[in-house]
């Protein structure tokens, strides 16, 4: 508990603002730590993402939540009675291979209002987040913490513990030198990649369901961003997902070609209307979407050196996943900071 602690000379640092990152820096202000957050993007959250276009929000990343482990229960219950998030109750169903639509699994699924993004906002209150800053390497200081450089801005520091929370790979580049253990973990780490095409149209589809799980080589996901609660406009907007494997194939590939592919290929395969034509028509590459290996891959925190990482590849593949992983390593974190007296 926090009365229970001495309080660090230095603020930790977090490096990433996505919903691990946030959850980290919530975690260890209830410690009675000072925090400071450092995300390259001018967003929070990550990968829960709102775009704005027009009058349309799409999620482009992560659709929706679940809720499964009481501590993430107790996070975003709040939130609810806010309005900050709420129940997204759509005709869901599973497009099989041969066209054949099935009932998908029902569970309850939760939406940030307007967007996905509202959640990131909504973990965010309470930390100094300093955005547009990108951490390039980390540096012993010479009081024993740690010193930040970022690509274009003076020395960041001292700080007396980082935590680590940007994508495995890019997390590894920045330990490779200071963190051989903590770096490897992050090698291990397995990340798929994901573009998103995000579609409207001038008139209703008439489709009989609001979101489908595709089980196809292109198309994976489908969802009318429309049925959300909150989302009401005069035009029907879906975000397309692709699978895992035709993502990488195309990784590189320009924007504009995917979101037209996308688009085809969710015409063709679920509303059979290859003829419509939208009226919005853009992707977004999501070069590290999701972990093939969400779980465990060995250490993630370093005790002595005052380092750890998180994200949803650590243990869990959801945005609850994401949050679950920050609290951990911030418990680690501040009880090799401020042991508990005796």
């Amino acid at each position: 508990m926090a009365g229970h602690r001495r309080a660090p000379i230095l603020p930790v640092d977090v490096v990433g603002a996505g919903i691990s990152g946030l959850s980290a820096a919530r975690s260890l202000l209830e410690h009675g730590l000072e925090v400071r957050v450092f995300e390259k993007s001018r967003g929070l959250g990550g990968r829960s993402a709102t775009r704005r276009i027009g009058e349309l929000s799409f999620d482009h990343g992560a659709q929706y939540f679940t809720i499964r482990d009481e501590r993430w229960a107790q996070a975003v219950a709040p939130l609810e009675e806010q309005g900050v998030i709420a129940r997204w109750e759509p005709r869901i169903v599973r497009v099989l291979a041969d066209g054949a639509v099935g009932k998908a699994k029902v569970s309850e699924r939760y939406v940030g209002i307007p967007g996905m993004s509202a959640l990131g906002g909504a973990l965010a209150r309470d930390n100094e987040v300093v955005r547009e800053t990108r951490i390039a390497s980390l540096l012993r200081s010479d009081g024993g913490g740690w010193n930040l450089a970022s690509d274009d801005g003076p020395m960041l520091g001292p700080f007396s513990a980082v935590v680590v929370t940007c994508p495995a790979p890019q997390a590894a580049d920045l330990l490779d030198d200071v963190a051989p253990a903590l770096a490897a973990s992050c090698r291990a780490a397995v990340m798929h990649p994901c573009w998103a095409a995000m579609v409207a149209f001038g008139e209703s589809l008439g489709l009989d369901f609001d979101a489908a799980f595709v089980d196809d080589p292109v198309l994976a996901w489908a969802a009318c961003e429309s049925s959300k609660p909150g989302r009401a406009t005069s035009l029907e907007g879906w975000t397309l997902h692709a699978t895992p494997e035709w993502s990488a194939e195309r990784i590189e590939d320009p924007a504009g070609e995917v979101a037209e592919a996308l688009l085809r290929r969710f015409l063709h395969l679920v509303a059979e209307a290859e003829e419509l034509s939208p009226v919005i028509r853009v992707a977004h590459r999501w070069r590290f979407a999701r972990s093939a290996q969400p779980r465990s891959l060995g250490q993630v925190v370093d005790g002595e050196a005052l380092l750890g990482v998180a994200g949803d590849w650590t243990g869990g593949d959801r945005l609850e996943g994401a949050f679950l992983s920050g609290v951990r390593v911030a418990d680690a974190i501040a009880d090799a900071l401020s042991p508990a007296v005796g």
